[in-house]
Order: C-alpha cells, then sequence, then structure tokens
C-alpha cells in the first residue's frame, strides 16, 4: 500500500472490523445479557427471601433494581480497579514482563516510523487532547441541551472533566518518567504514567458511546457509533506510543484506569434516573430496563 493512503485506509480498516464485530457479537452479547439481567432480578424477586424482604422493606422495596444496578456495576468497577493496580505495581519493577514488553514497543515504533502513519498519528493525538475532548465535549452537551436531554448532557460534561482531573491525581501519585525524548517526535510535558490522552479519550469517547447506546436508534447506527469510538479510542492510543512520548504500559494504564471511572460513572448515572423516576411516581424497572432521560410526564387528572 503507498504511504500516502495510510491516513485513510488504517482508520477504514478498522472501523469495518470493530463495526463487523459490534454488529454481529455483540448484538446477541447485548441480548443476552438484557435477558439474564431481567430473568435474574425477576427469579429474585420471586424467591421466598425476595419476597420476604420487599414485603418487610416498605417504600425501599420498590428501590430494589436500583439497588441491583448499584451492585454490578460496583463488581464491575472493582474489577477493572484490581486490574489497574496490578499494572502500576508491575511497570515500577525493571524485572517484570511489562516493563520489558515497554522497551521492546518503544524500540520498534521508533523504528518503523513512515510519513504517511506519522500523519495519521500526529491528526489522532490532536484529537485526543484536552483542546480536542473538550471541543467534541461542548458540541455533544449542546446537542443534548437542544434535544431537552439535559440529565445526559451533565453526565457527558461531569465525566469528561472529573476524569480529566483524576488523571492529574493519578500522575502525581506514580511520578513515572516519560521515555528518553530525544527520540519522541512529539512534545510532551510531566509525568507518564497513565497517558492522559489514552485515558481522557477512552473516558470521553466512552461516555458518547453510552449516550448513542441509549437512544432509540437502530441497531445498525448504535454499532457503527460505538465503532467510531472505539477507532478513535485505539488511534490515540497507539499514536502516544508511536510519537514516543509514552510506554505502552501507560496506554494501558489509561484504559483501564478509564474504565473504572466510566463504568463508576455510568452506574451513578442510570441509579439517579432511576430516583428521578421513582419520585415522579413511575413504576419500579427491571435492572436491564432503559429508563429514559426524558419521561414522559404524569398523565393530568380529569374532572
Amino acid at each position: 500500500m503507498p504511504p500516502a493512503l495510510f491516513p485513510i485506509a488504517v482508520p477504514v480498516v478498522l472501523f469495518v472490523v470493530f463495526w463487523a464485530l459490534c454488529f454481529l457479537p455483540l448484538a446477541g452479547v447485548v441480548r443476552v445479557g438484557k435477558a439474564g439481567a431481567k430473568g435474574g432480578s425477576a427469579w429474585i424477586l420471586r424467591s421466598r427471601v425476595g419476597q420476604w424482604s420487599i414485603g418487610r422493606s416498605g417504600p425501599i422495596g420498590s428501590y430494589v433494581p436500583i439497588l441491583v444496578v448499584m451492585v454490578v456495576g460496583g463488581i464491575a468497577a472493582l474489577g477493572a480497579g484490581y486490574l489497574f493496580v496490578e499494572l502500576a505495581e508491575q511497570v515500577r519493577l525493571t524485572t517484570s514482563v511489562v516493563y520489558r514488553a515497554d522497551q521492546v514497543i518503544h524500540t520498534w515504533f521508533g523504528q518503523e516510523r513512515q510519513a504517511g502513519m506519522t500523519v495519521l498519528f500526529n491528526t489522532a493525538t490532536a484529537i485526543g487532547g484536552t483542546l480536542g475532548m473538550a471541543v467534541l465535549v461542548t458540541a455533544v452537551a449542546t446537542t443534548l441541551l437542544v434535544r431537552k436531554e439535559r440529565a445526559s448532557a451533565i453526565f457527558v460534561v461531569v465525566t469528561a472533566v472529573a476524569g480529566g482531573l483524576l488523571n492529574l491525581g493519578l500522575k502525581m501519585i506514580f511520578a513515572r518518567a516519560r521515555p528518553d525524548l530525544a527520540s519522541a517526535i512529539a512534545v510532551a510535558r510531566w509525568y507518564s504514567f497513565p497517558s492522559g490522552h489514552a485515558m481522557g479519550s477512552f473516558i470521553t469517547f466512552g461516555a458518547l458511546a453510552y449516550i448513542v447506546l441509549r437512544q432509540n436508534w437502530p441497531w445498525v447506527a448504535k454499532s457503527a457509533a460505538l465503532a467510531v469510538a472505539l477507532t478513535m479510542v485505539v488511534l490515540v492510543g497507539v499514536s502516544r506510543v508511536y510519537l514516543g512520548v509514552h510506554w505502552a504500559s501507560d496506554i494501558a494504564g489509561g484504559w483501564s484506569a478509564g474504565t473504572v471511572w466510566l463504568t463508576s460513572t455510568v452506574v451513578a448515572f442510570e441509579m439517579l434516573l432511576r430516583l428521578r423516576a421513582r419520585r415522579r411516581g413511575a413504576a419500579p424497572t427491571s435492572p436491564s430496563a432503559d429508563v429514559p432521560d426524558k419521561p414522559a410526564p404524569a398523565p393530568r387528572a380529569t374532572t
């Protein structure tokens, strides 16, 4: 392939691959997951323990689905957090597999740079930077406000901004030095682990993909949006290693820390939507049910 085509061909190929994976296998996973969550919660509610608990919990019983969402989401966040801590411990050891892999990958990328790929990854790193993410978040939040989906707009802004602050805090805690910038082809400052570009793009594109999945769109459109998000996350992450300003484990650390934060905010958002619906008199919903950002207004009493 001519090098000049790399900036176009690589994103297109990644998108097609991710779209194929999302459109076919993921659709089945989502259906099975929702069916399992619905069936599991229904089984718990029908069981003797469930009936006994709800019968004696008064109004608390109607909040059982919210508690289920909190517990499941908490387990997922703890799992991702465990992986992040394990990785953080490995990057400190010069004898670890992670450290050796970092050296090999860094050297390989330094030897494989080409003009077309450099254009692609410079573009990706610009999109995944603070300015690029700020423009994207502002555009999406404005669109959601126009659509009167205020809760979703607040979710996107808070998730992205707080995620950026969390990344700064993690960098200060681990204070890992960057690779030798003498061989880098981009400018970078401050600490290396976890990568701010990788973590920020993962959180932002992940939040946007989550909002898209909540829309009443056909699956072909939802899977395409998810493929775009995955493509951008991969390109931004790889760009930091290609440009020589991050170790590969910095990218993995950013993705794992981003998973913890994104999972936490999604769970909190789903809980808040369900709490709001309950305050407005809506019936309890299954943990797997979609609660709209714009709930239907309560019917007016007629005389």
